[in-house]
């Protein structure tokens, strides 16, 4: 049985929004687009993957192997946020830069969501 969340509509948002901005301005450099592109469809996959019972299985059996390392999404998320807005703040805000920085927010959501399994797991015990 395929299992829908918040997060698969989210990682499907992300995708949409990066395939309409790469494919509605022309004007983009090709190497943008086409990070734009990849990132889309990598957001796609997730998108698939994240309704199969194993994605939350995997993660739960990796948050009980490795309980040490409940903080390491947290720096993940924090580190990468902090480096998207220095990347975009040290070029002047331009418009490939914050594209730049918006084309990486797949990495967020996928630790955010190891963030939110965890909680439901210590919720239930």
């Amino acid at each position: 049985m395929k299992r829908f969340s918040l997060f698969t509509f989210l990682y499907l948002a992300l995708g949409v929004c990066l395939t309409a901005i790469a494919l509605g301005y022309p004007n983009l450099p090709s190497s943008l687009k086409t990070s734009l592109l990849i990132n889309a469809g990598a957001s796609y996959i997730v998108c698939i993957l994240s309704t199969f019972p194993f994605w939350r299985e995997k993660t739960l059996n990796f948050y009980r192997r490795q309980n040490s390392v409940v903080i390491i999404p947290w720096l993940v998320i924090g580190i990468k946020i902090v480096w998207m807005i220095w990347d975009a703040q040290s070029q002047n805000w331009t418009m490939e830069a914050i594209l730049r920085a918006f084309s990486e927010l797949l990495v967020v959501l996928l630790f955010a969501e190891i963030i939110v399994i965890t909680w439901q797991v210590n919720s239930e015990h």
